[in-house]
């Protein structure tokens, strides 16, 4: 069977770890798609400064289902990296152990194929005579002759381009995406006043790198909400006692089918009563002054710990509680509580929030709220907040707003991604990125139907995934889809 990996960092170097893991592995034959920049790492994990560090410990992350340490014992096992505190380890370092199973597979078996090329299309056939099979063929440099044919293909492209909603692309001085950021200050001059254009987990990225390279301080993180991530508490092991699949059954049978947002709510409140998580004090902790806020977060690691532990494991089951609502209760959702799952999950390395108070204290880092409009006039960028009577000027701007996740804003930086919803092979979710199956990933087209042999998985399916593209996520998803082709292949041999 011909198979397709299209986009080799978390998501498609996951997928290979759970086909080479299969005793039909060796009667698969496998083309994986990728440039030679991003082969293995992905562009999160790209080789990138040491300053940089993974949002989660180290003993946490892992591409393997069955050990949530293997990484930190690959690294503690190499002699390529070594750095003093490797609680948190620079992401780069992860992009090195997810390359060296690409590597080590490569080397190891003669039915994987790396084609160092982007896939540019993708297109379908199928017969006309009664349950003809589709074929799938991938396509790169815009050449029918470049074209492949596959029986079973995975999209797991990676996130897409970067937001830009000042419409500034293009423009001299506006650097569209901050990474990799050892790239980001090649054309900036000492002399330059630098803004950066958000404060999510992004924005603190550049204010690590810049602080430690550019001479001519302080640099400005702005955004709407002028709010950095939280910060990460002592993590423990949860376990929902409420929000169960058996509670989410019973209410569907009550209600039509959907579970009501009100009813999802409570159930989450009782899951924080029974963690003597104080929710209210908690989700209405910020004050809006960034130090201040940073410290309550390092003075009480241990109930945000628990709180964000609740959250985290709800992520790791949102796949059967997000689609348990109708979309009306998911509009809601978005825009009521998301903020909320946002600000308190993914929270920043304690040493990170430390620096960052470091920074502002001594006045490198100027962080500021109300950004309402950016607009580039005589070669400068003007920045303006309603309660300030005269704009900010700067020479470059580092766009850090994060990844797009509809398809309706997506341009030629989602090229292949755009071809594919053109040719109506895939098409939007109304809450972002594209229709598949919840529970198998299968991709729902609108010429097609569901196409059980085109498996998404990452960013991609925001829409249905929704929160649920971390790395041990898109593991757990990695390993459901695998099985699912085995299971196809075993019934087809």
């Amino acid at each position: 069977m011909r198979v397709a990996i299209i986009g080799m960092g978390t998501a498609g170097v996951s997928i290979l770890r759970q086909l080479e893991s299969h005793s039909y592995f060796k009667e698969l034959d496998i083309d994986v798609y990728d440039d030679p920049q991003n082969m293995g790492q992905g562009v999160p994990f790209q080789n990138d400064s040491s300053q940089l560090l993974i949002n989660l410990p180290s003993k946490d992350m892992s591409l393997n289902f069955n050990d949530a340490a293997e990484f930190f014992k690959w690294y503690e096992n190499q002699n390529q990296f070594k750095f003093d505190n490797a609680t948190y380890l620079p992401r780069f370092v992860f992009g090195h152990y997810m390359k060296s199973y690409l590597e080590k597979f490569d080397q190891e078996y003669d039915n994987i194929h790396l084609i160092t090329e982007k896939a540019t299309e993708m297109y379908l056939e199928q017969g006309f005579e009664k349950d003809a099979k589709i074929q799938y063929f991938v396509c790169t440099n815009h050449q029918q002759e470049a074209c492949r044919q596959y029986d079973y293909v995975f999209l797991t492209v990676g996130t897409m381009a970067y937001h830009d909603p000042y419409h500034l692309k293009g423009l001299k001085g506006y650097i569209k995406s901050p990474y990799p950021t050892y790239e980001t200050l090649n054309d900036v001059k000492d002399t330059d006043n630098i803004a950066i254009i958000g404060t999510g987990l992004s924005s603190l990225d550049v204010i690590r790198y810049v602080v430690k390279h550019h001479p001519n301080l302080p640099i400005t993180a702005t955004s709407r909400h002028g709010e950095f991530p939280s910060v990460r508490g002592n993590m423990i092991d949860i376990t929902l006692k409420h929000i169960t699949k058996e509670n989410f059954d019973k209410i569907l049978r009550s209600h039509f089918g959907v579970v009501p947002l009100e009813s999802m709510i409570r159930l989450f409140e009782k899951e924080c009563e029974t963690y003597d998580i104080p929710l209210e004090a908690l989700i209405h902790r910020k004050v809006g002054d960034p130090i201040k806020d940073l410290k309550y977060d390092l003075a009480h690691p241990e109930i945000l710990g628990v709180f964000q532990s609740l959250l985290e494991t709800i992520k790791e089951n949102m796949n059967w509680i997000w689609n348990s609502l109708s979309l009306q209760d998911q509009e809601a959702f978005m825009k009521k509580y998301m903020p909320i799952l946002k600000a308190n999950s993914n929270p920043m390395p304690p040493r990170t929030a430390r620096l960052l108070i470091e920074e502002i204290e001594i006045g490198h880092v100027v962080v500021k709220k109300g950004l309402e409009d950016v607009r580039y006039e005589n070669e400068e960028y003007v920045f303006e907040y309603p309660d300030q009577g005269e704009p900010d000027y700067y020479n470059v701007v580092i766009n850090a707003t994060g990844p797009k996740t509809q398809l309706k804003d997506l341009d030629d930086d989602d090229a292949f991604i755009v071809d594919i919803a053109n040719r109506q092979i895939v098409q939007a979710h109304p809450m972002g990125g594209i229709q598949i199956v919840p529970e198998t990933n299968q991709v729902i087209s609108p010429r097609h139907g569901t196409l059980p042999h085109l498996i998404a998985i990452g960013q991609i399916t925001n829409g249905i995934n929704q929160a649920r593209n971390g790395v041990n996520m898109i593991v757990r998803q990695s390993v459901q889809a695998v099985e699912s082709l085995y299971a196809f292949h075993q019934e087809n041999r």
